[in-house]
């Protein structure tokens, strides 16, 4: 192995995002494994929703660069890609969602649009993506997982509550809260708790405590927090955000599309139904989360992760670095 540097930009937004918390995962699994692996941040987060202990290299607006260095760029940070067009570095753009990709006016460019020398994919959607609209057939991908040490049933017992994350979809939320009551109104009394700002520890502690969630995914590659939900033991229901086609099916969760709001209300009041009368179809419907919960194992995801950089810190460098035809 080189001494090559692994270097994964962030910003430190005032709120938890769940593709945050993954790339801080992946520089703590590298560095234990003893790849040089950093992330860095222009100053420290104002709150640490991660409780991770990733190494950071803190640079104050001044990218700290060493040749060599293969820098990972999120998908839409385009300030940090032209920082380090000249810079001998190797860049790399780990893209966990297409919708938020920085398209440029030149639609002739290719893959070259986006200023990188390669693209590192999070799910199956963004794979193909990139294969049927830019005709790259060799995306890797190193696969989400979900940490079943923080996301798991608590030791208390469930409450009848619906959680949800309004964060994407504030007045979404807000209507299928409303339009939920009326229209079930057997369940009109039972309480909604919101998921905002909080930790992945206490995201879980609300999961684990609750019986049902509302998924609001949107305009997702993959959406981790109806799996998050799942692997608490939540049943779960609505929006599949696209992405979300990878592992949603009638088995494990009641799915809409974007918009269908009976469709989602009425597969939330599904969910308490089945959890009031029990039996058999409760216990097939876990099963299936449980299923579903552990096809996104860290184990997995550890695996690709090394498997990847492994073979890429021993290509040969400083090939494929500097700038980029057209850019």
């Amino acid at each position: 192995m080189t001494g090559r540097r692994v270097v994964f930009v962030l910003e430190p937004f005032p709120f938890p995002a769940g593709g945050v918390a993954v790339i801080y995962r992946h520089a703590e699994i590298l560095a234990e494994c003893g790849i040089p692996a950093y992330v860095a941040l222009p100053e420290r987060p104002p709150t640490d929703f991660y409780g991770s202990h990733a190494p950071l290299l803190v640079h104050h607006g001044r990218l700290p660069v060493q040749a060599g260095d293969v820098f990972v760029i999120p998908e839409g940070f385009t300030a940090y890609v032209k920082a380090l067009t000249r810079a001998p570095v190797k860049r790399l753009m780990f893209c966990q969602n297409q919708y938020y990709l920085p398209f440029t006016a030149d639609a002739g460019a290719g893959f070259a649009e986006f200023g990188v020398h390669g693209v590192i994919a999070s799910s199956e959607a963004v794979r193909r993506f990139f294969s049927e609209v830019y005709g790259l057939t060799d995306v890797p991908l190193i696969p989400c997982a979900i940490d079943t040490a923080t996301f798991a049933p608590g030791p208390v017992r469930r409450r009848r509550q619906i959680a949800f994350m309004p964060r994407k979809l504030p007045d979404m939320a807000a209507f299928i809260q409303a339009v939920f009551r009326r229209r079930h109104g057997r369940y009109a009394d039972v309480p909604w708790v919101a998921i905002e700002h909080r930790t992945q520890r206490e995201t879980a502690e609300i999961l684990a405590e609750s019986d049902v969630f509302l998924s609001l995914s949107h305009k997702e590659s993959l959406g981790l927090p109806p799996l998050e939900a799942m692997a608490c033991g939540c049943l779960v229901a609505g929006f599949h955000g696209d992405g979300g086609r990878e592992y949603m099916t009638e088995d494990n969760g009641w799915w809409a599309e974007t918009g269908d709001w009976k469709a989602c209300v009425d597969g939330l009041a599904a969910a308490l139904d089945l959890l009031q009368h029990g039996g058999d179809a409760l216990v097939a419907r876990r099963r299936a989360m449980a299923a579903t919960v552990g096809r996104y194992s860290p184990e997995r995801m550890k695996e690709a992760l090394l498997g990847f950089w492994r073979q890429e810190l021993t290509k040969p460098f400083p090939e494929g670095t500097g700038p980029i035809a057209g850019c």
